[in-house]
């Protein structure tokens, strides 16, 4: 068991939750968007994406940036595991002033779920008709993986071979 799991059936204690309950329905946590995007969606991860590992210097964001302002239709949803403890606030606020705005917002956390099922949970709920992810975890996504995923190497993060093949996965959409 999880930490996060201990600590949901510590605060759920005597209350349904999937641990006592007989259809043993998911809990989810968080996962707004401010507005329904309006252009393609990249659906972002962060460690092994925006830094190296789980280093925490944001040391690729500066390359993301510069695509996304090639890229002014592209909006942002955070699907990282950041987004359990940061808000959508603090999450938006590791990006420059004038890319804020295209950060809606974040997946729900299925406890459980894959980060796919968060990701097609959010694209359902909004009617997302064109996102793209960037993660360092190819199992997360066992069915949209091929038509979906841009990897990156998690001991590596973004680089530009990254973003040709995140304009490659856009351009076939």
């Amino acid at each position: 068991m999880t930490l996060l799991t201990d600590l949901f059936s510590a605060f759920f204690a005597g209350k349904d939750t999937p641990e006592n309950t007989q259809d043993k329905s998911p809990v989810t946590i968080h996962g707004e968007l401010q507005r329904a995007p309006q252009g393609p969606v990249l659906m972002l991860d962060i460690d092994g994406v925006l830094h190296r590992a789980q280093t925490g210097t944001f040391s690729k964001l500066p390359l993301l940036e510069e695509w996304l302002r090639k890229h002014r239709d592209v909006e942002i949803v955070i699907v990282s595991s950041w987004r359990e403890t940061w808000s959508i606030d603090e999450l938006r606020g590791f990006f420059s002033p004038d890319l804020q705005p295209r950060v809606l917002g974040t997946t729900p956390r299925v406890l459980g779920a894959l980060r796919e099922d968060e990701i097609l949970a959010c694209v359902e709920s909004y009617h997302i008709e064109q996102w793209v992810a960037v993660d360092d975890l190819a199992y997360e996504f066992p069915t949209t993986g091929a038509s979906h995923l841009v990897m990156t190497d998690y001991f590596e993060g973004l680089t530009e071979q990254t973003l040709l093949e995140l304009d490659m996965l856009l351009m076939r959409k």
